[in-house]
């Protein structure tokens, strides 16, 4: 019985081995095409070569796998050497379940890949890419015949490169989905970053600068200088691709899980987080619109409160100041005037009284109607100041029951964006819980899904094996055929579909995620126990 198992095991085995390095090579030598046209060149795929081996095997484990169990048992069927088997009183049981065990074990062997080298290979792979797409811009061959690149928030293009210079320089560097600043520059150079090794330096010279208002769209100022240094970052750094939950080992992942299930833990949960974040993301952005116009609004506000709280109170007050001291003078001058009038006076009682002097006389009586004359003036003049005087305290009474009223409005002003505050901290709340939420489902969806693709090893045996028995010598490409189209019409597009109803927040994750293989099982089941009961 041992050597029947290990003969038919030996069989899947050689088959196996040939299909997986087929599959594998031609994945490899399709990922290389691709890292090619991406810009990668052949030195640093060399290097690259054996995470993408590592990348490749849990692709391609199950459908190799899938081809040595029919070519096996097919082969079996086809030489009659099944009916031997069952002949010499041998239930096919017995030579079925190794296979099944070794489809287990190498289940377990695709679920090590996919948790371990795929996330890996992944973020090495990402990393020297990046690392490409870098050198591409430093590479003189590639910008002699690429014109433009864009690395968010800048978007750089150019007319021609010659003799090591850009020439037709522009920038342009978008914020909110808006253009933010635009760099014209007649010549520039290019150069790595000494010290940050993701980053390249622009050196633009005879530049004109224009940047926009961020707060009054469409207003912008241009001015213009003779250099500019401007750095981009083309890639992200090392260490944050590989940080990424996408990039993360089996361990690591489990640790996001535990420390993302402790931060949702007594937050509300949602049924579809994305829509969530969406429709709170827009609620923000209007918040954040109305809380400009109450920053601008409260700006005017406190410029008018300003204005008759302190600087037109402030100008009364020196016109007050001012006109007092001319009132003080004006008032000294009149006490004088009447000093005079009332001795011109007693001078002209005296004359009455004594010998009489007409000329003396007549000089004193046309003095007193002088000094009557001037003291009236001096009078009329007393008499308007005062009104200046009470003019500006009332203007200034006036000013302050305006800034008390502004003042009032400010309150309200306040209140309200303090309100909007409230409710942004809280739509921030909810979109912080949203993004908890999300990355804790997509960590799940990720878990779950590997865990599903490396199963798949032993689902797909459990289909192959019937099809391979019931196959005859003519009839295993059709056996492959219809093998293959359960893999590629049931699992793999349960696989997908859960995935999108599964992030959309419509199935839960795990029926969602395992619906592939469970149609799948039961297929196989249905076929394995029609062929072993035969």
């Amino acid at each position: 019985m041992k050597k029947l198992q290990i003969y038919v095991l030996k069989g899947i085995a050689q088959a196996f081995l040939l299909s997986f390095l087929t599959l594998a090579l031609l994945m490899v030598v399709g990922f290389c095409m691709q890292l090619l046209h991406d810009g990668l060149d052949v030195v640093r795929l060399s290097s690259l070569l054996p995470p993408l081996f590592g990348y490749c095997i849990p692709i391609v484990l199950p459908s190799a796998f899938l081809t040595g169990v029919i070519m096996t048992f097919g082969r079996l069927s086809a030489d009659n050497e099944l009916i031997a088997v069952r002949a010499a009183g041998i239930h096919l049981f017995r030579v079925v379940y190794p296979v099944l065990v070794l489809g287990l074990l190498l289940s377990a062997v695709a679920g090590f890949f996919q948790f371990e080298m795929v996330p890996r290979a992944r973020g090495a792979i990402k990393a020297l890419k990046y690392e490409a797409l870098r050198q591409m811009l430093l590479d003189k061959a590639a910008l002699s015949w690429k014109r433009q690149f864009s690395f968010p928030p800048a978007h750089l293009q150019y007319d021609d490169f010659q003799d090591g210079k850009m020439t037709g320089v522009t920038v342009i560097e978008v914020r909110d989905q808006r253009p933010y600043t635009i760099i014209s520059a007649a010549t520039s150079t290019i150069r790595p970053h000494p010290e940050q090794h993701e980053t390249v330096v622009f050196e633009m010279s005879d530049c004109v600068i224009t940047r926009f208002d961020r707060q009054a769209y469409g207003e912008a100022r241009t001015f213009t200088v003779e250099g500019v240094i401007y750095s981009v970052r083309v890639a992200p750094k090392a260490e944050e691709i590989r940080t990424r939950r996408k990039h993360l080992p089996f361990r690591q992942l489990l640790q996001e899980v535990s420390r993302l299930r402790q931060r949702v833990a007594g937050q509300a949960r949602y049924d579809d987080p994305d829509s969530v974040r969406a429709e709170q993301t827009a609620n923000r952005k209007r918040l954040d619109i109305s809380i400009g116009e109450l920053d601008a609004a409260l700006q005017s506000s406190r410029g008018k409160h300003h204005k008759y709280a302190v600087q037109e109170p402030r100008g009364q007050r020196l016109i007050i100041e001012h006109t007092q001291n001319l009132l003080a003078d004006v008032q000294h001058q009149f006490d004088e005037l009447r000093q005079q009038q009332a001795d011109c006076a007693e001078q002209l009682i005296q004359m009455q009284e004594g010998e009489a002097d007409l000329e003396r006389r007549f000089e004193l009586e046309r003095l007193q109607a002088t000094l009557l004359t001037k003291i009236d003036a001096k009078d009329k003049e007393i008499a308007a100041r005062k009104g200046e005087i009470a003019e500006a305290e009332r203007l200034i009474e006036a000013d302050e029951a305006r800034a008390a009223e502004i003042q009032g409005q400010i309150a309200e002003l306040q209140q309200r964006k303090g309100e909007l505050v409230e409710d942004r901290k809280k739509i921030i709340e909810v979109i912080r819980a949203a993004d908890d939420q999300r990355s804790l489902n997509a960590i799940r969806i990720r878990v779950h899904k590997r865990l599903a693709q490396a199963l798949s090893v032993l689902v797909f045996a459990l289909v192959g094996i019937p099809l391979g028995i019931v196959a005859s010598g003519r009839s295993v490409m059709i056996a492959f055929g219809i093998s293959f189209a359960i893999v590629l019409l049931i699992f793999y597009p349960f696989l997908i579909l859960g995935q999108v109803a599964a992030e959309a927040g419509v199935l839960p994750i795990a029926p969602a995620m395992w619906a592939g293989n469970g149609f799948t099982f039961l297929i196989g089941a249905v076929l394995m126990v029609r062929v072993l009961s035969r």
